[in-house]
């Protein structure tokens, strides 16, 4: 066949990635990052190399890949006259070189390599597309010996096959159950005492702390001999702290500026394991003691609290406000729900890769326990690993649904759970 120009553009190295077309090789960037032309016979393939391939636990595929002298020439000859081209000696411009001395110059392990890498490259998509895989991890490529042509070993990572029960069934189920939301006069008067102590005013005080004070303090704690929580001029109203029981009487009928010592023992379930049923010594300074005035409940409240002309227009909206939040929260308890039913219904063989992957950006939310000492890397994603697979579960059943549904993807976010759940719980919802 005569010889022609082919554009070969090969964006995707070996081990990044897989494309091209059935027949065509189309190359870009090869070998190195940059548009290439060069002469080259038709390079029109239709591969028929011989594959084996073997299902592995965790979606994985071993598979094994032959391809025969002539098959794997028309990589080397595209390859050689690449190289060809791109010799450059002394007194002559590049690709100008007569071909006899040009040929001396080409090194033939790297013609090897290069054509081995498109070989690798092509046939590795041809049989992923056949088999309708997708990749999802970057493959070992394990080249073998072999007088002719080329063959090679790889294990794959594929997107799992997701068998899904009858989500549709659960869906109606769990969804179609109504529930009615009311809010009585308890709720909205425990809102509005709630708008009342965040506008409170504090002013200082010359008196002993009371109950229901604001104090400011600093503190050290210490349990067998190890430093715990220090922090200064932290603020709280006096019988309403997050510290553990007993806390906020020692510090009641003592003034400002003193500092008292006392020792308390954490309660059985306590947050921090590692203390529970453990003394705790305490130190903390008094610095001051605040009186609290809080707003009285009329119209002009009503006005500097928000848009409201009233007293009883802001009832009605923060009585609006909790029935909402109800429907919320119990429509994220029907997800989950059906979420957990959805799940133990379908079959799929979950990639060690993804849950790999989810949980290293898990695990960047708690690099402060690491930084600070109370945990090791390897025990905060020991402690994450069960919701890293949870959250990838959750998000391929969502894909696979979608796909049923026939949801539109988004080539940038990938799928919209919010679309899924609304298609799943009907107008109604």
């Amino acid at each position: 066949m005569s010889a022609w120009k082919c554009l070969i553009k090969l964006n995707r190295y070996l081990n990044s990635g897989f494309f091209l077309s059935k027949t065509t090789v189309f190359i870009s960037d090869y070998p190195a990052y940059k548009l290439l032309l060069f002469s080259l016979k038709s390079i029109i393939i239709t591969i028929s190399m011989k594959t084996n391939f073997k299902k592995l636990p965790g979606s994985k595929i071993a598979l094994e890949v032959s391809l025969d002298e002539k098959e794997f020439k028309n990589y080397w000859d595209a390859a050689y006259e690449h190289a060809l081209a791109s010799v450059n000696l002394k007194g002559f411009r590049p690709g100008t070189a007569p071909k006899e001395m040009a040929e001396q110059a080409i090194d033939k392990d790297r013609v090897f390599e290069e054509a081995a890498k498109a070989a690798v490259r092509f046939s590795l998509d041809e049989a992923t597309q056949e088999n309708n895989w997708v990749v999802i991890d970057t493959p070992k490529i394990d080249l073998k010996e072999s007088p002719a042509g080329l063959q090679y070993k790889t294990e794959i990572t594929i997107l799992p096959e997701i068998n899904l029960g009858n989500y549709q069934k659960i869906a109606k189920k769990i969804f179609g159950e109504k529930k009615e939301f009311s809010v009585d006069e308890k709720e909205v008067a425990e809102s509005l005492e709630w708008l009342r102590n965040s506008r409170a005013k504090t002013i200082r005080a010359n008196h002993e702390a009371h109950n229901g004070d604001v104090v400011e303090i600093d503190l050290e704690s210490v349990s067998d001999g190890k430093p715990l929580d220090s922090f200064k001029n932290e603020k709280f109203i006096l019988g309403q702290s997050h510290f553990i029981a007993g806390f906020d009487k020692e510090l009641e009928n003592h003034k400002e500026g003193e500092n008292l010592n006392f020792l308390l023992t954490a309660p059985a379930d306590y947050w921090k394991e590692e203390l529970r049923d453990k003394k705790i010594d305490f130190k903390v300074r008094l610095n001051a003691i605040f009186d609290r005035q809080l707003p009285e409940l009329n119209d002009e409240f009503a006005k500097n609290v928000g848009k409201f002309a009233n007293l009883e227009e802001l009832r009605l909206g923060i009585k609006d406000g909790i029935k909402n939040e109800k429907k919320i929260k119990e429509r994220d308890r029907l997800r989950l729900k059906f979420l957990d039913e959805a799940i133990a219904e379908s079959k799929m063989d979950v990639p060690d890769i993804m849950i790999e992957k989810t949980l290293e950006q898990m695990a960047e939310n708690f690099n402060h326990l690491v930084s600070s000492g109370k945990k090791t890397e390897a025990q905060v994603k020991e402690e994450l690993k069960p919701r890293a697979r949870r959250n990838v579960e959750v998000n391929l059943l969502l894909y696979k649904i979608a796909e049923a549904e026939k949801i539109e993807f988004d080539p940038k976010g990938g799928i919209d759970n919010m679309k899924v759940f609304e298609r799943l719980e009907g107008p109604s919802n």
